[in-house]
């Protein structure tokens, strides 16, 4: 892990946003490879390096996951960080399936904190009438998330979360900072105006 970390961490750092952004999209499509028998065959057949007892328990561990995904996945509990650096993975310390099921526990973990958020940011709006803490926690979340995961967001997306924080708008008075007027914004689409559909 901390191989693969290192190796993830160098390499990134290289790339500026959107050249990450880029090599991360490239990687998701590579790992997402067409589920058939002959496919899911030849990628389980791949050895990680090292191959000690633990990696190839680990990559046996996806295998059997990729060719069933209702089993537990055998990355559940690990850290953002960690899912990402063994999602984009370059030093050949796990394997194809490894990688792949990495970043699917990250992304059902996404979605679940996605379902959260929302539900929050309705219980927000109805007592108050404004989105302004649902705004926060999506900012904060974005900060948190690995640099790969950020880069797959537009450039601006932490700034435009910024100043809807800073508008406080408030949907049943219809205005910004306690002050009349109207936000460029609507509760039409929350997912929307959270960019949750932005990213790729």
């Amino acid at each position: 892990m901390s191989r693969a970390s290192a190796h993830s961490d160098a390499a990134g750092a290289k790339l500026d946003r959107d050249d990450l952004g880029e090599k991360v999209r490239k990687n998701i499509e590579k790992i997402s490879y067409e589920r058939t028998p002959q496919n899911i065959a030849a990628k389980s057949a791949e050895v990680p390096e090292p191959g000690d007892t633990d990696a190839l328990a680990s990559a046996a561990a996806a295998n059997a996951y990729v060719a069933d995904v209702r089993l537990p996945n055998p990355f559940a509990g690990r850290s953002r960080d960690q899912l990402s650096a063994i999602a984009n993975d370059e030093s050949g310390t796990f394997t194809t399936n490894e990688k792949y099921a990495a970043h699917r526990q990250a992304n059902e973990e996404e979605q679940a904190w996605r379902i959260k958020a929302v539900a929050a940011a309705m219980d927000e709006y109805q007592k108050s009438g404004k989105l302004t803490n649902f705004f926060s926690s999506v900012l904060d979340h974005f900060n948190d998330l690995p640099r790969a995961e950020q880069s797959l967001y537009p450039a601006n997306y932490a700034t435009d979360l910024q100043d809807k924080i800073e508008l406080d708008f408030n949907y049943f008075t219809h205005m910004p900072n306690g002050l009349p007027g109207k936000a460029d914004i609507s509760l039409a689409n929350l997912r929307s105006m959270a960019g949750f559909d932005d990213r790729d």
